[in-house]
């Protein structure tokens, strides 16, 4: 019998309206909605469908709503609000019930957090608003308390309101997921556009409609390769707060893998996932350790040379690493030790704040012996081909100063007309390259124009151009032109040779006025690269 009438009892208490509840019907023109609703996107199709139900059943759910300044703000229907506007309704039930500004927000994130629909980015939002906005009176913990979620679903949402604009573009049109969302809106703004580009295939793809999403697995797999900076072994104290004051001490970082367990479950090792913040501590832990070392020098990872810095390329020092156990004949130079070792720290590349120990003097026999030596071989290399290529240049300008004195003793033998028909095919016949050095010879084009096609055509109407007197010595001329640009490497079948010797030209005299002239205007550096040609042979 008591249990029959305290069931009883709590039957009635159910069916009680508080005194801070009513239930009514309002005119439409008396509503309106609420700025602090989290839902901003109401799909028109679904809003139709529902409008058409309530035509023909009507509004079976009141709206909630309070009273806020002489109107009735809707804490709750707002989508109902709009289908009953579409179906011509003129009044709608509410209940209307008496709630703070911050119990009516509370209301609405955990309405439509009940709601399938409702798109995460705008269910974040809600929850921003309870924990954080200016009505806010709840923690995380407390707020995922009320919601009856876990704390790490609450962080979740709430990291999604730091993605970037186009990453929140992409996630609100549904381009990427949530999980994809999720891993970019916690890196730093100036990482994120670069993972969203990298959670599509198909980078030649005109746009993101055209490319494929990567599996979740995949973008987590870029991240941790070139993005999460592994704070294991820094140069610096993760404890200290005055490094970089502004941006404190990486223990108590949010941007810290290990800090930050509820927004980074997936990451193994401790890392920091703002590069730019990481990148200032290291610069600022190397300008420390210059203060309390004068003598250390700067080295990069990089063999380019970077001028007026005083950071030294790869190439001008070697990195000496003592091992133990070994004996100096059995090691390599850079595990030997000398009197040249300096104290280093790299400025740059993954190894950037290291301390290590160098030698960067060139004098040293021990590290730079063999680097001495392929300089020494690359200038011995450079001086043989600069004189090779200088007496090539030599030969070729005797050769063709041969041959003009051979010319000079040309006499005609034929009549005109054979020698100008005979001199036409020749010229036809002459190949492209030595038809351009005889128009150039014969003052028919400049230097630019040497391998024209309209010089070598020039060249071959000459048989039109020569006098009576001229065409034998241009026929000649024709003939021997080859052989005077082969440099004469075979001398007992050289036409030029033979046609000097037919002459009786002296080709020994004219080969020592040559080089006497030579010598006489050859350049004071010239002399220079020979005598360091025969110190290098040496």
């Amino acid at each position: 019998m008591l249990v029959i009438q305290k069931n009883k009892e709590q039957r009635n208490a159910k069916q009680t309206i508080t005194p801070t509840e009513e239930y009514r019907t309002i005119p439409v023109s008396e509503l309106r909605e609420s700025l602090t609703n989290p839902r901003k996107d109401f799909a028109e199709e679904s809003l139709h469908e529902l409008s058409e139900s309530i035509k023909t059943k009507g509004l079976l759910s009141p709206l909630l709503v309070r009273s806020v300044a002489g109107q009735f703000e809707i804490v709750a229907g707002a989508r109902r609000y709009r289908a009953a506007v579409l179906a011509g309704l003129a009044e709608l039930p509410v209940c209307v019930r008496e709630l703070g500004d911050a119990e009516a927000q509370e209301l609405q994130v955990i309405e439509n957090l009940q709601r399938a629909d409702l798109h995460p980015f705008e269910e974040a939002e809600g929850f921003a608003a309870l924990a954080g906005g200016k009505t806010g009176k709840y923690s995380i913990e407390q707020l995922a308390a009320r919601i009856a979620k876990p704390a790490s679903y609450l962080a979740k949402r709430l990291k999604l309101l730091d993605l970037t604009e186009p990453a929140a573009e992409a996630f609100r049109a549904g381009r990427i997921g949530i999980e994809h969302a999720l891993l970019i809106a916690k890196l730093a703004p100036d990482a994120q556009e670069n993972a969203l580009t990298h959670c599509f295939d198909g980078y030649f793809a005109g746009n993101d409609g055209e490319r494929s999403l990567v599996p979740v697995s995949r973008l987590q797999a870029w991240i941790e390769q070139n993005v999460y900076l592994n704070l294991k072994s820094v140069p610096f104290s993760k404890d200290d707060a005055t490094l970089v004051p502004e941006a404190g001490s990486c223990t108590d970082c949010p941007k810290r893998t290990g800090f930050n367990t509820l927004l980074f479950p997936e990451a193994g090792e401790d890392a920091c996932v703002d590069a730019a913040c990481f990148n200032r501590k290291l610069d600022a832990s190397i300008a420390l350790r210059q203060k309390r070392m004068p003598d250390l020098v700067l080295i990069s990872e990089s063999y380019a040379s970077q001028a007026e810095t005083p950071v030294l390329s790869r190439r001008n020092y070697v990195e000496v690493v003592r091992r133990r156990g070994k004996r100096d004949k059995q090691t390599r130079p850079d595990e030997r030790l000398c009197t040249h070792l300096k104290p280093a720290i790299y400025a740059d590349g993954i190894d950037k704040g290291r301390l290590v120990k160098v030698c960067a003097d060139k004098t040293c026999t021990v590290h730079f012996r063999e680097q001495r030596e392929e300089e020494r071989r690359q200038l011995r290399q450079k001086a043989e081909r600069a004189a090779q290529k200088r007496e090539q240049k030599e030969s070729l300008a005797f050769r063709h100063r041969l041959l003009a004195e051979v010319l000079k003793r040309v006499k005609p033998q034929l009549a005109s007309d054979e020698l100008r028909l005979v001199l036409r095919f020749v010229l036809a016949s002459l190949p492209h390259e030595l038809a351009c050095r005889l128009a150039k010879r014969h003052g028919l084009g400049n230097a630019q124009e040497t391998h024209d096609w309209q010089l070598a055509e020039k060249a071959r109407t000459l048989w039109k151009k020569a006098d009576e007197s001229s065409l034998t010595t241009l026929l000649l001329e024709t003939m021997l032109l080859g052989s005077a640009a082969n440099g004469g490497e075979h001398k007992e079948n050289d036409l030029l040779t033979l046609t000097a010797s037919l002459y009786k030209v002296d080709a020994r005299a004219i080969l020592r006025r040559f080089r006497k002239e030579e010598k006489a205007k050859m350049p004071q550096n010239g002399a220079k690269l020979r005598r360091s040609a025969k110190r290098a042979a040496k």
